[in-house]
């Protein structure tokens, strides 16, 4: 059996072969529960309005804010809180959907990721905002987006959720301007010191919150106590590495750096393929690994907690809705892409639109 230390050991580096402009992707294991919220596509809809009067501005011209919506981010949150109601689910959407528009400027060079320094100006200012006197008017676009989720969230969560959706929201916007200094200077960390990062640049600590919120739940105190540590830490992992081989098409396209793709193929060495290879097997691993502490957490001495399985259901479809979002967004497989329910199969790494398909290109083969 795979365990973490195995997977943080560094591989001896391979002669540098030809680079590979497809790979095959093999099944996931897909263990976990996929729901749609019911209303989905109104709060979808809905989200993609609120994006346009709230961040409409941030996008250089009208194309570039409709190739954004395109992308369906708005389906993030009717799909990984699918029993939440209406208007917990809206307003989850709609904060999913402001740290994929801040995370899509922290890629692009000619916006926040053209300085690091700069970035962190911006994010300090976003937080200023947050901490603003109510009815204080936002001195920044995002921050304006911000005091509106603030506003809606913050009422029915406890005083520590809300603490700790502040300290989430400042350590993703730390990871963002970490993964901006590390793409501009092409800096690639070893497999630790990238999963450090990502922890806080894909927001696992909200993911966390969010999910309680949803299931209308406090798990403060499981929190504080560790009692959760092992499923959140196996958990999350299996997020991460997840997004990294479903968007790896567009990090490899944008360069950047701080994705677990990038760390086995020039830190460690890896050939494109193998370096698939070696994620599957780490998200089969993380899988497996939270389903048993989950099972174990629930039949532990914590096991009785008020709100326990109910966020640890919550958990299991944040987990599976957001590897069912990854398949089906045009993010990263191209403008235009439609999904056809397919999530295996040889992928392109340079077409301009992509889709998982049976064989390899005449060139591979």
């Amino acid at each position: 059996m795979i365990t973490d230390a195995d997977l943080a050991a560094p591989v001896g580096r391979t002669t540098a072969a030809p680079e590979a402009d497809e790979f095959y992707l093999p099944p996931l294991p897909r263990l976990l529960p996929v729901a749609y919220h019911p209303q989905a596509a109104q709060i979808e809809i809905s989200s993609n309005g609120w994006i346009r009067r709230m961040l409409g501005e941030c996008f250089s011209d009208e194309q570039a804010l409709l190739v954004f919506l395109r992308q369906r981010n708005g389906i993030y949150g009717p799909i990984t809180v699918p029993f939440a109601d209406r208007r917990r689910a809206q307003n989850i959407a709609d904060w999913y959907q402001f740290v994929t528009v801040i995370d899509s400027f922290v890629s692009d060079e000619s916006a926040l990721g053209a300085d690091h320094s700069a970035a962190r100006e911006a994010f300090a200012a976003v937080m200023a905002d947050v901490d603003a006197p109510g009815g204080a008017a936002a001195a920044t676009v995002y921050g304006r987006a911000a005091q509106d989720l603030w506003r809606r969230i913050a009422p029915d969560l406890s005083r520590r959720q809300v603490d700790r959706l502040v300290h989430s929201l400042e350590a993703f916007l730390r990871g963002c301007a970490a993964e901006i200094e590390a793409k501009l200077a092409g800096t690639v960390p070893d497999f630790e010191g990238c999963m450090r990062v990502r922890m806080n640049s894909f927001g696992c600590e909200f993911l966390e919150l969010l999910t309680e919120y949803a299931c209308q739940v406090d798990m403060s105190d499981l929190a504080v106590r560790g009692a959760l540590d092992e499923v959140h830490h196996h958990g999350m992992r299996q997020l991460i590495l997840v997004n990294d081989l479903l968007s790896w098409r567009k990090e490899y396209a944008q360069r950047d750096t701080m994705t677990t793709m990038r760390v086995l193929r020039e830190h460690e060495g890896l050939g494109l393929q193998q370096a698939v290879d070696r994620l599957c097997a780490l998200v089969a691993h993380h899988e497996h690994q939270y389903i048993s502490a989950r099972d174990a957490a629930l039949a532990g001495p914590s096991g009785r907690e008020p709100g326990l399985s109910a966020y640890l259901s919550g958990l299991d479809h944040l987990i599976g809705g957001s590897q069912e979002f990854e398949y089906l967004t045009p993010r990263y497989f191209g403008d235009g892409a439609a999904w056809d329910g397919t999530t295996y199969g040889w992928l392109s790494l340079t077409a301009p639109v992509a889709r998982f398909r049976p064989g390899p290109s005449t060139t591979t083969r």
